[in-house]
């Protein structure tokens, strides 16, 4: 009965953005006693983590990110009227000032050097192919999130899309699947004539070097993935609907 009874207080916080005692007690119909009593030997087995304080405390699942703001920002339909502040860098400057942020998070020091040259490298591009090209908000969406010994680095934009940046170079790449795969694995740039091209695949060979890393990028109806932990990367992007421009999901364990 126990067992039964947390698997589905797990189901429940899994598909929620957290979740506060209360409502478990509602869902559940059990005791607030009884509630708090599956939620203590959840977060003693390290398979929930407790934030907040008080009335407001919510409960969520460990090692998972939270990525409702960014994927609500993403798949706006129209420019969203608000871009919270400490995720979106509205200029290259802001973005470059708020990298460093990855040498606090637990990585070792030769990780930092290798996550900060990846994720540069995908923030970068969101200002190198959109000049020009945004759709409404300029700028890209650069969170960092630090939960059951994983870190999650997220890096989104509303630009053009790979599609149509490396369709003015390549016209036989015309959907974007094709697109994301060419980016990641293939030296081409959407900035030609110019000598580039090369720096998601160096991304991508960094994810790879490791089992315990993993990357997954979507554009458009396109989604790849690479790594390990590529595909835990995957599930969550494919829960973001379909839109100009392009998210990318870093997943690195600290441990």
């Amino acid at each position: 009965m126990k067992t039964r009874t947390r698997a589905k207080i797990l189901e429940i916080i899994g598909n929620q953005s957290g979740t506060r005692p209360t409502e478990l007690v509602h869902t559940l119909a059990l005791t607030p006693q009884a509630i708090h009593r599956h939620l203590r030997s959840l977060l003693a087995e390290g398979r929930l983590e407790r934030r907040g304080g008080g009335p407001k405390v919510r409960y969520f699942i460990a090692g998972k990110p939270q990525l409702e703001q960014v994927q609500a920002w993403y798949g706006a339909k129209s420019r969203p009227a608000e871009n919270p502040p400490e995720f979106l860098c509205e200029t290259r400057d802001i973005f470059a000032g708020r990298l460093p942020r990855l040498t606090s998070t637990g990585l070792s020091t030769d990780d930092q050097s290798l996550a900060i040259a990846s994720v540069g490298e995908i923030g970068n591009n969101s200002f190198d192919h959109n000049l020009g090209h945004w759709k409404d908000a300029p700028g890209c969406w650069y969170q960092i999130q630090s939960t059951g010994g994983r870190l999650w680095i997220c890096i989104a934009d509303r630009g053009q899309g790979i599609l149509n940046s490396l369709a003015r170079v390549d016209s036989k790449i015309t959907d974007d699947q094709t697109a994301l795969a060419t980016a990641f694995e293939k030296i081409l740039s959407g900035r030609a004539p110019e000598r580039r091209g090369n720096g998601l695949k160096y991304v991508r060979n960094i994810i790879m070097g490791k089992e315990r890393r993993g990357l997954a990028c979507r554009s458009g109806s396109g989604l790849v993935d690479y790594g390990k932990l590529g595909i835990e990367c995957r599930e969550e992007l494919a829960r973001f609907p379909e839109s100009e421009g392009t998210a990318t999901l870093i997943l690195w364990s600290l441990t």
